[in-house]
């Protein structure tokens, strides 16, 4: 039997190797993508149906790919390293899946905050960048979920749900995490790192600390549930969710780019309330998982 290729290799040689299969990832990917554009959407620009493509197969390029080929190198197997052959515990879904309800409006109150937070005038124009790039982002998700009807909501939820939950957590989740855990000897420090870099990569400056936020629950859930699919199905719901709310604001004219929490009826003491089940849904998953394990 032939030893996994990294057993030899030390922890910066392994991480260097990661970003190596990420920039190659994105580099093919990307190639792709450009080159059906240029072939078969010459005039159509960035309509819904080439940003979809790209979207698709570019975090399938970047994360998906990357995370299987580490695996294979530190233990031959796919599915082995990231934990994604363990299924995940019924009854932590189950507290998972209402915990998703709460959790949205603690992370997009969290959103409003960031939003609001102003830099000093010597890094203005780190702000102006930052500032345009979160407008472009608004505008490829405008392109995506404007003007949708229920097919075109159902199409997004796989695209902009359920694949990106898939082939980020299997990067972020089921390698780093566990790659830092080995190097630092830590989770906790392991769960904060790869929240970080999970939160910074998305290059959305002004959602930065409710991914990071959302990062580090995730991160227990994979410690908690001992299984990638937990917070693929966490990751998922938090997804699938605000893209119902944003339809369901879409077809009632509200926009929630612009509205102030003192606009929201018992805006506050519905976040506080979230927070308290917030707490107490994540204190049943530790508890669970304890009784779980014994």
């Amino acid at each position: 039997m032939f030893s996994p290729f990294f057993t030899s290799k030390s922890y910066w040689q392994q991480l260097l190797y990661l970003l190596l299969f990420v920039v190659a990832g994105v580099t093919v990917f990307s190639s792709i993508t450009a080159l059906l554009g240029i072939t078969c959407f010459p005039s159509a620009g960035n309509s819904r149906e080439y940003l979809y493509i790209v979207l698709t197969v570019n975090a399938f390029g970047t994360f998906f790919v990357p995370a299987l080929l580490f695996s294979y190198c530190a233990s031959r197997k796919w599915f082995s390293y990231n934990t994604a052959d363990k299924i995940a515990p019924p009854k932590l879904v189950g507290i998972v899946l209402l915990l998703s309800l709460f959790f949205l409006p603690v992370v997009s109150y969290l959103g409003y905050v960031n939003e609001h937070i102003t830099l000093p005038a010597f890094l203005q124009k780190l702000e102006l960048w930052m500032q345009e790039m979160e407008e472009a982002s608004k505008g490829v998700l405008q392109t995506l979920t404007g003007n949708s009807n229920i097919p075109i909501l159902l199409l997004n939820i796989v695209i902009m749900a359920l694949l990106p939950a898939l082939f980020e957590e299997f990067l972020f989740r089921g390698t780093l995490q566990p790659f830092f855990t080995k190097w630092f000897k830590n989770k906790h420090i392991a769960i904060i790192v790869t929240a970080f870099i999970f939160s910074a990569i998305h290059f959305q400056f002004y959602g930065f600390l409710p991914r990071f936020l959302l990062g580090i629950y995730l991160g227990y859930l994979l410690i908690w549930g001992k299984s990638l699919w937990l917070p693929i199905i966490a990751h998922f719901m938090h997804n699938a969710v605000s893209l119902i709310l944003d339809y369901g604001a879409q077809r009632r004219d509200i926009d929630l780019d612009n509205i102030e929490p003192n606009q929201i009826p018992e805006f506050y003491p519905v976040v506080i309330f979230c927070v308290l089940c917030v707490g107490v849904g994540g204190y049943l998953l530790w508890k669970t998982s304890k009784l779980l394990s014994e």
